[in-house]
């Protein structure tokens, strides 16, 4: 152990120097600016509905505007304390907000159907992102034939679309897009035999675009 101490003597100053200033100095990492308070954003610019989806779904006992309740919220970054108040992020308006686009235009999803007969649909889901899936789902369902499954001696209906995977490739693209990007929103683009999910911006690295087209 002398010797190894001694051969790395330079090595451990600057290494202790290191780690005693680092205590001095804690450094808060933030990966995004929607962690910060959006500016003049308050609690009551939260949906009681949205707020409702994700307790129901969540299992969520404690009712919503508790203390418990908002301390979960507090430490899934979705609020933030300043000055004894409790206000909310940008992460937190952008999946509970009444109207998410007056803070961020890029929020929300773009549908559009294009039909055979060459007519278009288009409609803006413009509503809290924990509320976008189920919307979106609603209005396919409407818009879109359903096929008969003759599998079985009964005849059933069943959705064109595999309503699951759509969900899924939606929620991907609402959680990991890049909002600092604010002229792109994402989209799902619905024609006669494909549906496309677009999410703007690169993927997050060490990802690349040449890793999703080969699929490694």
């Amino acid at each position: 152990q002398e010797v190894i101490e001694k051969e790395n003597k330079d090595f451990l100053a600057q290494a202790l120097e290191r780690a005693a200033a680092a205590k001095k100095k804690p450094v808060e990492v933030v990966l995004s600016p929607l962690e910060n308070k959006l500016p003049a954003a308050v609690l009551t610019d939260f949906s009681d509905e949205a707020l409702g989806v994700y307790r129901e779904r969540a299992g969520i006992a404690e009712p919503i505007g508790s203390v418990e309740f908002n301390r979960r919220l507090l430490q899934q970054g979705l609020l933030k304390e300043e000055r004894g108040n409790l206000v909310p992020t940008g992460f937190g308006i952008l999946l509970f907000g009444k109207e998410p686009r007056r803070a961020m235009r890029q929020a929300g999803l773009l549908g559009s159907i294009h039909y055979p007969n060459g007519e278009q649909e288009r409609k803006e889901f413009d509503e809290p992102a924990v509320m976008i899936p189920d919307l979106l789902e609603k209005w396919l369902r409407d818009k879109l034939p359903n096929v008969f499954n003759r599998n079985k001696m009964r005849r059933e209906e069943r959705p064109a679309l595999p309503f699951e995977m759509v969900r899924e490739a939606v929620v991907n693209a609402l959680i990991h897009r890049d909002y600092d990007i604010a002229g792109g929103k994402c989209q799902v683009i619905v024609t006669e035999d494909t549906m496309t999910v677009k999410s703007p911006g690169e993927p997050p690295p060490p990802i690349t675009v040449e890793q999703l087209q080969s699929f490694t």
